[in-house]
């Protein structure tokens, strides 16, 4: 807690100074609700409060986000847990340079400040052991630095942006049985194009391609995951009183590799342990007046089962999730700003490495977030 308080302090010191009258800042906070229940009595929720600070000076821009967050998880056979905390602080710096080079430039840098909670027992660990139930599943780590570089270009109907960025991750203690946990470093490159091949139609094509380092353990090799590609294809439809967008999206990842127990070295694995994704994603903006907007989305999940045989420790099935949302925004005022937004999900779960049978999952988001300019 004392971390977030000087971090914060900072921000509002530095932009109460000098530059204070030519810059807006903006302020989102709010709340969110998560619940969820199974049909084997395993039930929990997640309420957390964002905080995000964001200002633009010339071409400069500045960005910082954090939370506070409560979890409570009440599984079969386990007592009912529960843990409240402060998670780590993001910060971004961003320099656009424009109309300059041939393709517009974007550099920037990102920061991980290690405000939240690290070290967890095993009780606090199984409160985050599904991602797709509650919103936050990282309470903390150690310090990231990111640095980032991204480049676009338009021509008549066309448009296509490249990026590159490399995440170093500091050593952190994961738990009370993972301690001196270096994460490995990432390396990820990122591209999209986009073609409106009508005054009211755009498609897009997209491709993320990440490289994940060696994880260690006080020293000593642990876990690589496999590299990853992401391939996506989208499209944008735009009219005067509403507009929609679809997205496709593939995820496939190449083999991990694991740590031997007889040398410590860590093997590629015999076969591909992460199953290959598909998600879609129907979005809808219906614009009710110049204040008010109506805003809906439609999501779809599967992963497929990995390559283990049912009876190997490694074994994860398949999981399908579908999701539904509804939200409104609404413009009180130049500087303030209000937004509303309910979300229901199914997910169907086969077996895997932690649960011996299928499980049906069901839950609800609700989330109030207001925006002010001062």
């Amino acid at each position: 807690m004392k971390k977030l308080i000087m971090v914060i302090s900072i921000v509002f010191i530095f932009f109460s100074g000098g530059i204070s009258h030519a810059v807006d800042l903006k302020i989102q906070t709010g709340t969110n609700f998560d619940w969820w229940e199974s049909n084997k009595d395993d039930q929990g929720y997640q309420i957390y409060v964002p905080v995000q600070i964001k200002t633009e000076y010339k071409d400069f821009s500045f960005l910082l986000l954090t939370a506070f967050t409560h979890t409570d998880s009440d599984l079969t056979g386990i007592k009912n847990h529960s843990l409240s905390c402060v998670v780590d602080t993001k910060v971004n710096f961003s320099y656009e340079i424009l109309d300059k080079f041939p393709a517009d430039i974007l550099l920037g840098i990102d920061f991980n400040i290690p405000t939240g909670r690290t070290d967890l027992d095993n009780d606090d660990l199984m409160l985050f052991m599904n991602p797709d139930l509650i919103s936050i599943t990282s309470l903390g780590e150690g310090y990231n630095i990111n640095p980032t570089i991204t480049m676009a270009k338009e021509w008549e109907n066309w448009a296509a942006g490249i990026g590159a960025g490399y995440l170093w991750r500091g050593e952190y203690d994961f738990s009370e049985e993972t301690r001196d946990y270096n994460p490995g470093d990432l390396f990820n490159l990122t591209g999209e194009v986009t073609y409106a091949f009508l005054p009211d139609w755009q498609a897009r094509l997209l491709g993320e391609y990440i490289y994940f380092d060696k994880d260690e353990v006080r020293n000593a090799d642990f876990y690589q995951e496999g590299e990853c590609l992401i391939i996506g294809l989208g499209f944008n439809h735009y009219r005067t009183k509403w507009d929609a967008s679809f997205i496709a999206k593939g995820i496939f990842r190449d083999k991990s590799k694991f740590q031997e127990l007889a040398d410590g070295n860590v093997r590629t694995e015999d076969r591909n342990s992460c199953g290959n994704e598909l998600s879609t994603h129907l979005s809808c903006n219906y614009y009710l007046n110049k204040n008010t907007t109506l805003k809906s989305l439609i999501q779809f999940l599967r992963v497929n089962e990995n390559n283990y045989s049912s009876d190997s420790p490694l074994f994860v099935g398949k999981k399908q999730m579908t999701s539904l949302a509804f939200g409104i925004t609404r413009i009180f005022s130049p500087r303030l700003e209000g937004e509303l937004n309910l979300k229901g999900r199914i997910l169907d779960d086969d077996k895997n490495w932690y649960y011996a049978d299928e499980r049906t999952y069901k839950g609800f988001s609700m989330g109030v977030k207001l925006k002010g300019t001062f």
